[in-house]
């Protein structure tokens, strides 16, 4: 394969297919033959390749397919289906919430799809297809990837769902250092999910009955089956998102309690202490007349006298239940 497709395969009919080079490609799809042909986005190869020789109906598919930023998107025409879709990103060193896309024109006898990062359902299409386990039609084809993509969404829900559950069990043990942090970063997650799944789901709902794409009864269960699943995902993220909501006003309470009772016990010690430094400060002063000043025993007797004060604040503040 040259530097314009990353691969491209002609379905068998049988779950497998035939690579294709790139002069094979044109005789596959005038014998009706299904194809699929994944582009890289970063190519300029494969830029050209859309723009010139996939004779695309317009050139709105071809900006849409090449764009940098997308959202979650279907766009049909009288010859085929453009979709957007994306699933979460498993490269290495990457956050599965950074999620990746992946771009779909579906015609009849043809499939093109275009990524601008790695995606890990291709990889495991060209598997399936080279082991004979694949889709057999251009239909089951997209059905597949959606499936794929759900298939690897599921372990990073539960994930943000343990999460969740760890958080709540330092709050149960009082354990509160780097929580603020930890419930942030969750939050950050469901937010980012929920946008893209959000209309994801309402894609997958919409495929079922496209009158574009022909799908038969089994295809469309499975299709149902993933905007089932879809549908779970977002309602998981949105009780996540309110749990995360109510684990940091909890944090928040527990920390204005702490706050509140240390301020309470400084407001204690200091209404303690008042009378005796005002005494303390008062017999300190220097200047004449001073009671006690030429008696030894004056010390001893202030301080049996501020230890009498402190005594009967201290039995104030109990009965006063302030203690």
């Amino acid at each position: 394969m040259s530097d314009t497709f990353i691969c491209a395969y002609a379905l068998n009919g049988d779950g497998s297919g035939t690579r294709l080079t790139e002069e094979a490609l044109r005789s596959a799809g005038a014998e009706g033959k299904p194809a699929w042909v994944h582009l890289s986005a970063r190519s300029a190869s494969a830029r050209k390749w859309l723009a010139q020789d996939a004779e695309l109906p317009d050139s709105t598919l071809v900006h849409a397919l090449l764009a940098e930023d997308t959202r979650p998107r279907m766009l049909p025409r009288e010859s085929g289906l453009l979709m957007i879709l994306r699933g979460v990103n498993l490269n290495e060193n990457a956050e599965p919430e950074d999620m990746v896309s992946i771009r779909i024109w579906i015609e009849t006898h043809r499939f093109i799809s275009v990524q601008l990062r790695n995606l890990k359902g291709v990889e495991e299409m060209q598997e399936l297809l080279q082991s004979g386990t694949g889709p057999t039609d251009i239909n089951g084809l997209l059905t597949t990837f959606i499936e794929g993509s759900i298939k690897r969404l599921a372990p990073v829900m539960g994930d943000l769902a343990e999460g969740i559950e760890d958080i709540e069990e330092q709050i149960l043990q009082m354990q509160l250092a780097g929580l603020r942090e930890q419930i942030i970063s969750i939050r950050r997650k469901t937010s980012i999910f929920n946008r893209f799944l959000l209309p994801q789901k309402d894609i997958v709902g919409r495929l079922i009955e496209a009158p574009e794409l022909k799908l038969t009864k089994n295809l469309k269960q499975r299709l149902q089956e993933s905007h089932n699943d879809m549908t779970r995902f977002v309602e998981e993220l949105q009780a996540m998102r309110e749990r995360a909501h109510s684990i940091q006003n909890e944090v928040a309470n527990i920390l204005a309690e702490r706050l509140n009772r240390n301020t309470y016990v400084f407001s204690i010690i200091a209404s303690i202490f008042l009378p005796l430094s005002f005494l303390t400060g008062l017999l300190g002063i220097n200047v004449l007349g001073i009671p006690g000043a030429d008696d030894p025993r004056a010390f001893l007797i202030f301080c049996g006298i501020l230890v009498a004060i402190t005594a009967t604040q201290l039995l104030i503040f109990r009965k006063l239940r302030w203690l």
